[in-house]
């Protein structure tokens, strides 16, 4: 049954309900969201690999299939990547417009937040609701990270919102197709655009736990209309999903369910370790500071218990159930579950003042200690020797202070103790990313980048970032072997090389905290880069050193540009992935100077393979050509491959043993 509102009872809530409330969360919105998030570098993997996924995509004219340094990326389905599209054509292609979609999703979920908590109890409740939502630590990272989680927790929080609406109130009679059964049916089909099926396990496992183990009574099922609901949300899926899977020939199922859900739930992502209870530690830090109230809304819960409540103890442990069990722990993996936290932690603090009790003392001024020591080791150089990390960890010591202060300005109700902490921490955001701007390797080198031809040939050895990908926005070629490095230089098949030169892990730096003499590197390939340095000539050398977030190391890179590659840019199969297709026509194939020919690798049964995801990068990049066969356009036409005897290869990579496959040349394999 739905909970009676509360009348307002004091000028707080009056005046908020004389305000605009989606303009006033807008402007909190951009004031802790905006600082920071055009100059922070894309710093984790994902955000590069996103970012220029997005923009192959529109170099490409395609909205199905994604595509990352000229090959398939079957991460993530493409609402991400839709809505970053939108916001590159308006803006242009930068960090900021890369990143605007989380913290527009952010906004809107504060949006959700502020409507469930008026509706549980009044606005005085939804206020402190939202501005909690925006306020906590895990926000504030994510919602301005260039990846797909916030969209998909919109998607789950505007699920969860709707079945409130449609099943808490069993008395009234019910309306088909209503608003609600729209914004259910719909959400669910597009959270599952935004980041596959976890936007449709929450809701339905949350719904499961309220019927039959917290709430354990009967729902009116009939409310829902399942059977057209299905259809309504499986219509925007299929409209994508069945050309993608056409495209890619089944390969985006395959490895997209395959590899990155199934794989990722039953082997740890990346060589981590399975640590039990993650996420009960992790909730803390992702909650904070408003964790420190949880033993507030757990009795206020005891003392107002109802279906309505009910349901949202069932949202937020949903996502906590079904990550318990998966191999691969991350963090924000739980995040879907925390906008029904700050609806209950709402209604808790708006139900009477909460006094600062142990709990809550202890933590948040275990926050401000830690705060403090950050600010002592930033300020005293001793342990951490660069400038640019030393003033990135004086921003964040103020972020961490300033949350602890705002935990006690709840406690005391005093509005102006609330707005100076967002204050600070908008400007503490501020040094913080031009620090990491300046410690960050690739966005250093992107003055570089951006000056060679558009033809140019980037290599990477052990230094494979991502991120060279988005800055440099050229198709970069990763290797692992020094020696195909140095064939590359010699073969003059190569304009800029980025070398490894060292690599200091924070594993290594912790067992050392404290020692007096300087560590070694964890990785140090210094004499192979001064060996090929030396070997390789016409090459303006130069060494950079920042810091790798992706893999918590800091890094001494060595970059070598070739003297004569300020050429002017040339027309080139091989300049990007939608002129490589252009760029070759007629029976005669591609020119002979911009074809790479590749041999198949021989099987042990001495048959030629190649994997059916390689044949696809391949193909799709554009006419392959086949010496005594015409060219055929791959990308329409059935993927296959022509060998000079007429063996086809079809799909499951067999051919002829002297299949020999050409295309434009830097699409190797």
């Amino acid at each position: 049954m739905r909970s009676p509102k509360a009348e307002l009872s004091n000028s707080g809530s009056a005046w908020m309900t004389r305000l605009h409330v989606p303009l006033l969360l807008l402007a909190l919105t951009a004031l802790l969201y905006l600082p920071g998030t055009g100059t922070i570098p894309l710093m984790d993997r994902d955000e590069p690999r996103f970012a220029h996924a997005t923009v192959e995509m529109m170099q490409r004219g395609t909205w199905t299939v994604p595509y990352f340094n000229g090959e398939y990326r079957f991460d993530k389905p493409p609402l991400t990547y839709w809505w970053m599209r939108l916001h590159y054509a308006l803006l242009g292609v930068s960090e900021l417009s890369a990143r605007l979609h989380s913290v527009v999703a952010v906004w809107l979920v504060s949006l959700v937040v502020f409507a469930v908590g008026k509706r549980l109890r009044d606005t005085k409740a939804a206020w402190w609701g939202a501005f909690a939502w925006l306020t906590s630590f895990q926000a504030l990272v994510h919602g301005r990270l260039c990846v797909a989680d916030m969209p998909m927790v919109l998607c789950v929080a505007l699920s969860l919102w709707s079945l409130l609406e449609l099943l808490s109130d069993a008395g009234d009679p019910p309306r088909r197709f209503s608003r609600w059964w729209w914004t259910l049916w719909l959400s669910l089909g597009m959270g599952f655009l935004a980041k596959g099926p976890i936007a449709i396990l929450v809701p339905a496992l949350a719904l499961t736990l309220w019927r039959f183990i917290i709430w354990r009574k009967p729902v009116a099922w009939s409310r829902l209309q399942a059977g057209w609901g299905v259809v309504v949300a499986l219509a925007p899926v299929a409209a994508w999903g069945i050309p993608a899977l056409v495209e890619t020939h089944g390969l985006f199922w395959k490895i997209g369910m395959g590899e990155h859900v199934v794989k990722r739930g039953t082997a740890a992502f990346n060589g981590r370790v399975v640590i039990p209870g993650y996420y009960l530690v992790t909730a803390f830090i992702s909650l904070l500071p408003w964790i420190a109230f949880l033993p507030r809304v757990i009795a206020v819960l005891r003392r107002n218990w109802s279906a309505d409540t009910a349901l949202l103890v069932a949202w937020f442990a949903a996502p906590q159930l079904i990550f318990l069990f998966y191999a691969t722990q991350l963090p924000h993996y739980t995040m879907p579950g925390f906008p029904a936290f700050f609806v209950l932690l709402g209604y808790a603090l708006a139900e009477e003042q909460p006094r600062l009790g142990a709990f809550a003392g202890s933590l948040l001024g275990g926050m401000a200690l830690l705060a403090l020591a950050l600010l002592g080791v930033s300020l005293g150089g001793g342990i951490v020797s660069e400038e640019h990390l030393r003033l990135a960890l004086a921003s964040v010591a103020v972020v961490l202070g300033s949350l602890a202060a705002l935990g006690l300005a709840a406690c005391l109700r005093s509005r102006p103790g609330m707005l100076l902490p967002c204050a600070a921490i908008a400007l503490a955001l501020v040094p913080l990313g031009n620090s990491l701007r300046e410690a960050h390797p690739a966005a250093q080198l992107a003055p570089q980048w951006r000056a060679l031809p558009e033809d140019a040939s980037l290599v990477a050895w052990q230094f494979t970032e991502p991120g060279l990908v988005f800055y440099a926005d050229r198709k970069w070629t990763m290797l692992s072997k020094l020696e195909r490095v140095e064939e590359r230089i010699a073969r003059s098949r190569a304009d800029a090389v980025v070398l490894l030169v060292r690599e200091w892990t924070l594993a290594d730096a912790w067992k050392h905290l404290g020692s007096k003499d300087s560590y070694p590197p964890t990785h140090d390939f210094s004499r192979e880069v001064e060996a090929l340095t030396r070997k390789a000539g016409g090459f303006r050398v130069e060494d950079v050193r920042g810091l790798n977030l992706a893999r918590s190391s800091w890094v001494e890179v060595r970059v070598l540009l070739r003297r004569d590659a300020a050429r002017p840019a040339q027309a080139s199969t091989a300049s990007s992935p939608a002129s490589a297709t252009s760029s070759v026509s007629g029976p005669s194939g591609p020119s002979p100077s911009r074809v790479k020919r590749v041999r198949l690798t021989a099987n042990p049964s001495g048959t030629p393979k190649m994997t059916a995801i390689q044949m696809a990068t391949a193909t799709s990049e554009g006419l392959c050509w086949f010496p005594n066969m015409r060219a055929q356009e791959t990308p329409q036409a059935p993927m296959r491959m022509g060998t000079p005897t007429g063996g086809i290869a079809t799909t499951s990579g067999m051919a002829e043993p002297n299949a020999v496959a050409v295309w434009p040349e830097g699409n190797e394999l």
